[in-house]
């Protein structure tokens, strides 16, 4: 029998936009009132690092030094994070499924995210602490949708790619873990009755 067509065995849910929304205009706009520049000039220079950050490439405290210095920032290293941290907002819907699975199935975090964004989510958040475990971009040294994301889930769990369904926001992410043999579903938050409709096949 095909493994699509028998139930999930695992479920990886990204968390940016999946779990957690998320806006770095917010982290941009509350450091601009610390800063040399307005809130559009921060901005860039968070997405310029964004990539070096969250694959691990640099630490999370010379991101912030660098971010900083370019930015002339006045204010704290600890107001920095605080600031830069502070941008989510929990997808209430898409908990609601999340925590409806929690010891039937093993479930799983799977996200491109820095070590700062990641022990922030945990504290602010604690049912993260449920999941089964996770895979995070600075830990792996790798981001979606690069294969070696993909593979070290693989490696990792005891499942054919068949019987693991993936929820990502990210058309690029999604494709990879199709690429990669996973049960995906392509997600937006204004679509999660269709998600649903999507996902009642993966237990069934």
């Amino acid at each position: 029998m095909n493994p699509d067509d028998l139930p999930a065995q695992a479920i990886l849910f990204d968390i940016g936009n999946v779990l957690l929304r998320f806006d770095f205009d917010r982290a941009a706009q509350a450091m601009a009132g610390q800063s040399a520049v307005g809130a559009a000039r921060i901005r860039e220079e968070l997405d310029a690092w964004q990539g070096r950050h969250e694959s691990g490439a640099v630490t999370s405290e010379a991101f912030g030094a660098a971010v900083r210095q370019a930015i002339g920032y006045r204010g704290t290293e600890a107001l920095f994070r605080a600031q830069f941290c502070d941008i989510f907002q929990p997808n209430e819907p898409m908990w609601a499924y999340a925590r409806s699975l929690f010891g039937k199935v093993p479930v799983y975090l799977f996200s491109n995210i820095s070590l700062w964004h990641e022990s922030f989510i945990f504290e602010r958040y604690p049912d993260l602490a449920r999941f089964d475990g996770g895979f995070y971009s600075w830990r792996l040294g790798v981001m979606k949708p690069d294969a070696g994301f993909y593979e070290a889930a693989r490696e990792a769990l005891p499942f054919a790619a068949g019987r693991i369904a993936y929820v990502d926001d990210m058309p690029l992410n999604v494709a990879g873990g199709q690429a990669h043999g996973l049960r995906v579903h392509h997600y937006h938050h204004e679509a999660h009755e269709a998600f649903l409709a999507a996902a009642g096949s993966w237990l069934a």
